[in-house]
Order: structure tokens, then sequence, then C-alpha cells
């Protein structure tokens, strides 16, 4: 007698879904000092035409959503909220540039801001001029991303350039603001772009199929034809940038890669053909790291030659040779200056006091130097319980500098300091909609430390969320690569969590650049195993302190930050009650001994070169897909996005299918964005979905845990 159909309704709900079980194909992808690197999950590799592979992402990603089901109701109420602290109403505050004031505009019902402009001596009210609307430009696209925004300096041109698939093969445009037509410039696989002075010619970057940016070119605006070469890299380990100086007066053309800089720089209303006379700054030598500015007849040089946190050298510009240096600020062994802006008559250092970010203002004319504070809130601004960024301040005459302010609990706020004496006006406080409800940068908010295995000091930063503090739960984050630095913003995802009484916590492990570039070089190429000891070194403090338990502390991590967790997931899988890995970087092996895939060669000096014997033997100990093995894992979910080209999609696919094969424990899931780039969809409904997506997951992995046992 067939059963009720209640009954079968009910046991198919009950039912665990089944995981899918990916073919295994043993094929040696490459070989290494003697020792063969067998990939039984090679086959995934062929790309996101082939129609297996789609298959086994597709049926991944029904594993995910049916595993997930039962969480539906949680992940509606979370898309609500994030939906509504994401998406507001909000006109950012007006930048002056030339004869125009800049803004944008935000509104509930769209998707991507309105840039919008006045003329400065337009009447009140009078009506903003559409600069460009995004929104209308991605209407009908899968996928669309906006990158650079580079205005003439007369404000007639606008070059911007748009990726609509998500490999970041940037197309650069030209519009026309006075007529509101696009001229026929197409300019493929741009990187950088600068405008000359007279906006008849735009200098360029374009990278190769290695995703290196590794030319310099130039273009003659309304040109159809073939480019001009004016300056080619040919050092894989060094990427091109181009841009002018604040001034105006100069172009920079910066050749740079994790262990050393070369700036060469050349009159931005002269000539820039092939012949143009471009002058070095200083020549590449190794370690040597250098940045630079221009206000007046003097170039403002951040070096770090002879000082690890950097100082700052004063260069004349008609000779601005090492040998005509002279020193402005010096450096302090407890201080990182981590960038200048130069302005007629003041310097602006953007300074980073023990990991805590601020600013410091410096007279030219008596060498006075004012610390920027917050008023009443300046014991926030030092403590590092903030994110503060310099904004665009296009006028090198300014009497003021644009800054923004957010923290974990506080959405942006919009100040202007005065250069003069540091004094902070707050022109704006982005509207609080979503979850967190705008409770301030303080509530709740400590930084501790832990102790490393060999002793270092690791600081992290803590975040109660909503209701009693204790053992409960708390997510982890960290990142730990390229020298960036990890500042707690706001992000309506996160808030969500709080709201629901997750504590969370950033680790700032070495690798990155909280601590200046010495913490960087810390935990590069042979040093790297140390990232995971510091995360793990945090975990366990968090535990030992009785902020939560190992049953309750879940990781995360994005890009290389997800290939870190892998790294902590391979030594202490019991330490984690579940796992993130956003886009995570995962084969450190196979991809960096792959000098054709994407950003491979520009990046040995941060990872190591696994073609060195002793590179790779460090590479091989904390690889996190080559050291899957018979553990028992918690759960983890990993978020690939299929036209990734900073880390492509087979990385997590690999990772997943081997963790499944050879793990126990789990459940593993692999949710991958069929229409995304590193940054994941650009879709707000497909934006929305994932992070409700994941903080779902990241509350119910305890029972995800039960119900895979």
């Amino acid at each position: 007698m067939p059963a009720p159909l209640a009954v079968v309704a009910l046991s198919l709900l009950l039912a665990a879904p089944r995981a899918p079980t990916a073919r295994q194909v043993d094929e040696v992808v490459v070989t290494l000092h003697g020792e063969a690197r067998h990939d039984e999950y090679a086959w995934l590799r062929a790309g996101g035409e082939d129609p297996a592979v789609r298959r086994h992402l597709a049926a991944e990603n029904a594993y995910a959503a049916a595993l997930m089901r039962p969480y539906a109701g949680l992940m509606r109420a979370l898309a609500r909220e994030i939906d509504a602290g994401t998406y507001v109403d909000h006109e950012s505050v007006p930048v002056r540039r030339g004869a125009w004031l800049y803004w944008t505009r935000s509104e509930r019902r769209r998707e991507l801001p309105l840039y919008l402009r006045r003329r400065v001596d337009a009447p009140p009210g009078a009506a903003p001029q559409q600069v460009l609307d995004p929104e209308a430009l991605a209407r009908g696209k899968a996928f669309f991303d906006l990158e650079l925004f580079e205005l003439s300096d007369d404000g007639r041109y606008l070059a911007y350039s748009t990726d609509e698939i998500g490999a970041e093969n940037y197309t650069l445009y030209i519009k026309d603001l006075e007529t509101g037509e696009l001229g026929p410039d197409r300019l493929q696989r741009v990187t950088s772009a600068a405008w000359s002075a007279d906006g008849a010619e735009l200098l360029y970057t374009v990278r190769d199929d290695a995703f290196r940016s590794y030319a310099l070119h130039r273009h003659r605006r309304g040109e159809t034809g073939p480019d001009p070469l004016v300056l080619r890299e040919d050092d894989a380990k060094y990427e091109l940038s181009v841009r002018r100086t604040r001034s105006g007066e100069w172009f920079i053309l910066a050749a740079d890669s994790y262990g050393a800089s070369e700036a060469r720089v050349a009159r931005a209303d002269a000539p820039t053909g092939s012949d143009t006379p471009w002058v070095t700054i200083a020549a590449r030598r190794p370690g040597h790291l250098y940045d630079l500015d221009h206000a007046g007849d003097t170039f403002y040089v951040r070096s770090n030659y002879e000082t690890p946190n950097f100082r700052v050298m004063t260069a004349p510009e008609d000779d601005p040779r090492p040998a005509r240096w002279r020193p402005l600020v010096p450096g302090r062994a407890d201080v990182a200056i981590t960038d200048v802006d130069a302005f007629r008559g003041k310097l602006v250092l953007s300074q980073r006091e023990r990991g805590r970010p601020g600013l410091e203002v410096v007279d030219l004319a008596t060498g006075g130097r004012t610390r920027v504070g917050e008023g009443a809130d300046a014991d926030v601004y030092t403590r590092g319980l903030v994110t503060i960024t310099v904004g665009e301040n296009p006028d090198p005459l300014a009497a003021r500098l644009r800054v923004y302010v957010e923290s974990v609990k506080e959405p942006e706020r919009t100040l202007d300091i005065e250069l003069a004496d540091g004094r902070q006006t707050l022109l704006q406080q982005r509207p609080a909609t979503g979850p967190c409800g705008g409770a301030g940068a303080t509530p709740g908010a400590t930084i501790g430390a832990a102790r490393a295995a060999d002793g270092v000091e690791i600081q992290y930063l803590y975040f109660a969320g909503a209701g009693p503090v204790g053992s409960r739960p708390l997510l982890l984050e960290a990142y730990g690569a390229y020298g960036s630095v990890y500042d707690p913003d706001h992000d309506p995802t996160r808030c969500a969590l709080l709201d629901r009484g997750v504590d969370f916590v950033i680790a700032w492990v070495r690798g990155g650049g909280e601590l200046g570039e010495p913490w960087h070089d810390a935990a590069r190429v042979r040093l790297r195993e140390r990232s995971a000891g510091d995360l793990i070194a945090v975990a366990e403090a968090l535990i030992a302190e009785g902020r939560t338990t190992a049953g309750q502390l879940v990781i995360a991590g994005e890009s290389a930050g997800g290939g870190l967790m892998g790294a902590a997931l391979n030594a202490r899988p019991e330490l984690f009650a579940g796992a993130v890995l956003r886009v995570p970087f995962l084969d450190a092996v196979g991809t960096m001994a792959d000098a054709s895939a994407p950003l491979t060669t520009i990046e040995y000096e941060e990872w190591g070169d696994p073609r060195v014997r002793a590179d790779y033997d460090v590479m091989r100990r904390w690889c996190p897909y080559t050291n899957l093995g018979a553990r028992e894992y918690p759960p983890i979910l990993v978020l690939s996005s299929l036209a990734d080209s900073r880390v492509e999609y087979h990385e997590q696919a690999r990772y997943v299918a081997r963790a499944r094969a050879q793990g126990r424990g789990g459940p593993f899931l692999l949710r991958t964005e069929m229409h995304g780039g590193h940054g994941g969809a650009s879709s707000r409904r497909a934006f929305v979905q994932a992070q409700a997506f994941t903080a779902a997951f990241i509350l119910g992995v305890g029972e995800l845990r039960r119900r895979a046992r």
C-alpha cells in the first residue's frame, strides 16, 4: 500500500541530500624536484565552457542549496536585513574638480549609484548634470563592474572602463560630457589611465594573457587605429601603472613588485610619444620600496631605504635622483608611514602606530607636525577600532582634507580635516538602515593579543555581539598577505550576525601590513607558515579567555585569506566549528608552478617559486590542497566564481572534491557564482542571496555538523 503523500514529503524533507562525487582521473600535472604531482581532479581545469565542468558545478550548487534548505526562512530574514543595510537613499558630499562639483546619488530602488555634477557657480537649486549612469550600462547584462573613472582637466571628457564578464578584462570608453556622446575609442585590457594636461591624449597600461600589467601606450582621443607603445616592462615580477600627480604637472609611471619599486616621471603638459623624456626617480634594487607625490617644485618620496617603516624624503623636480634626496620626516620603529599626500605647503601622512591608523599633517614651511584626532572620539580614532580612508582630494591648493571613517557597528562618516590645525568637521553620516542600527564604534570593542609559537605578539580586534558576553558563537577573520591591512569596516552581513549574538574578531596575523612592511616580510615566501600559526594562536587565546569554545568558533577568509583558513584547517581542524573560504587561493604549489597561470610570476616574491627547491619545500608544507587528508574536518563552505581571473574556479572545485573524498566530517559545500568575478556577483539579488546564504551557514554550523555525523 503506498505511503500517504504527507509521509512521503516528510521523509524527503528529512533525507540528507547526497553530495556530488567528482570522477577521479589520475594525472601527473607537474614534476618538481623529482616528485611527480598527481591530481585526480585536474580535469576540472577544462574551463567554464566544458559541459562536464558545468554539470559538476551545477550539481555542487544544487547540493549546497538542498543542504541549506532547512534554513530558508532564516535566509529570507537575513536577506531583508542585508538588503536594507546595503541599498539606501544617500548622496555623497560633493568634491570640487576645477569648475565642477562631483558626487554620487544612491537610491534604495537602484543597484548602482548615479554619477552627477553641477558647476560651482550654478545658482542654488540648479538641476545637476548626469555624468554616468552605470545602472543603464549594466541593464540586460549578467555581470557589470565599473573600474576607472578619469576626468580630463577641463571637465569635458570622462574615460571610464567596464567589465561585463567578471574576468577583469576592462574595456575603456571616452564620453564627451558636453554632448553626452561616446567617442569611437575602445581600449582593451586597460589597467590604469591618465589624461594629458590638454585632454587630447590618454596614457594607459594594459595587461597580457597572464593578467600582468606590462605595457604603457599612448592614445589620441577620437582615434581608432593601433596605439603606439611608449614603454614595455619585460621583468615578469613587475607590473606597471600610470597616474597624474595631484599637482597635475607630472605623469608617474610606477613599476612595482612585492620586493622592489621603480618610478619614472614625465611632464603632463608635454608630448607623450615614444621619445618622451621619462626620468627615473630611483632605479629598482632588491628590497627598496618607494612611491611619491609632487607639489610646488618638489617630489615627496616615501621610501623604506635603510628605514623599514618608511621615511619621507624631498627630491627637486629638476634633478630627482637619490643623490639629491633630503630627509623631511624620519622613520620610526613604532610608526609605519603608509602613504603621502602632497599639497601646496602641507604634507599629509597616513600612518599606523602599533597597528592603529592615524593621520598627521606636516607644515612644509615650519616643519611643524599636527596629529589628527577626532574630537570627542579621539580615543576611538587612535585605538585602531575604525577604518580611516583618505578620500578624493584633487585640489593641490586645498585647505581641507576629505576623510571617511567607519567602524564595524557604524556606517561611513564623511569629514573634512583642516590642514592648518587638524580640526574636523562632520559633513555627513551615511544612513544606518540595516542591522547594527548605527550602534556606534565603541560598545563591546577591545584590542587583545595572543602569543605565537615563537613568542611574537599577535594583536586582534574584538567586537561583541548583542546579548550577554560569554562563551558563545564567534567569527574569526584574517587576511595576512601582500602587506594588506584588515581594518574594521562596516558590513551589513556581519552586523546581522552581531545582532544575533555572534562575536566578531579580526586577527592581525603576519603577512599583512597592519604593523608596517616588516610585518609583511615576516610571513613572505619561506616564512609563509607563520600566518596560519598566528591565526591558531589567536583562536587558542580566545578559547582560553572564555570568549568562545571550539564548538562555536567559525573562521572565515577571502582570497589569500581563504588560503590561510585552509592551511589552519589542515593544521588544527579540531579547533574550529566551521569555516567559510571565499574565492580562496588553495592550490599554491600547483598554481605557482604554472608560469602561464594568471598573476603567477608577479607573485613569486610573495608566495615563492616552487621551481626553487627551498621555496618548494616550504610551500608543500602549508599548501591547503596538497595537505588535505584523512582528518575530521568541520563544516566548510567554499565560495567560488566561474569568471574569477585572480583565483580560478577550479582551485575551489578541486579542493572540495578532494576534501570530500579524503576527509571525514564536514559537510563540504561549494557554491559557485556562474556570473561573477573575484568579488562575487554584481547583481543586487545575487549579491544579497550569497551574503544571506553565507550568514545562515555560519549560524547553522552546529546543526550542519550534527547532520553530517
